[in-house]
C-alpha cells in the first residue's frame, strides 16, 4: 500500500510541476510577444537540441541555468513530464530494495533499463 501512495504522489507532483512550468512558459511568451503560440520556424530556439531525450534534458537544464526564456520554461515542463514516470519506476526499485524483495527489484530494474533505452533513442 505504501508503494501506491508514494507513486501516486510522485505522479501528481510531476504533473503539477510540469503544468506550472509549461503555463509559466506560455504566459511569459504571451507577455513578451502578445502571441499565444510558440514559434517553431527554422532557426528558432524551440527545436530539439540533441538527438536523444537525455541530451535534450541536459541542454534544457543548462539553458535554464544560464537564462530563462519562455521556450526554456516550456521545454523544462516537457522534460519534467517525461521524467515523471521514470522517477516512479526508480522509486519502485528503491521501495522493493528496502523491502528486500529481490525478484521485484530485478523485474523493476529490467523495466527501468527498457525505459532508459527508450528515452535514449527518443
Amino acid at each position: 500500500m505504501a508503494l501506491q501512495v508514494g507513486v501516486g504522489w510522485i505522479l501528481r507532483i510531476g504533473v503539477m510541476v510540469s503544468l506550472a512550468l509549461e503555463s509559466a512558459g506560455m504566459a511569459v511568451n504571451y507577455l513578451q510577444t502578445g502571441d499565444s503560440t510558440l514559434s517553431a520556424v527554422p532557426g528558432s530556439p524551440w527545436q530539439v537540441r540533441s538527438g536523444d531525450f537525455f541530451g535534450f534534458a541536459s541542454s534544457t537544464f543548462a539553458s535554464v541555468s544560464s537564462r530563462v526564456t519562455a521556450i526554456d520554461l516550456t521545454a523544462l515542463g516537457i522534460v519534467v513530464l517525461l521524467l515523471t514516470p521514470y522517477a516512479r519506476i526508480a522509486a519502485a526499485v528503491v521501495y522493493y530494495a528496502v523491502e528486500r524483495d529481490w525478484k521485484y527489484v530485478a523485474i523493476t530494474l529490467a523495466v527501468l533499463s527498457v525505459v532508459t533505452c527508450g528515452l535514449a533513442l527518443l
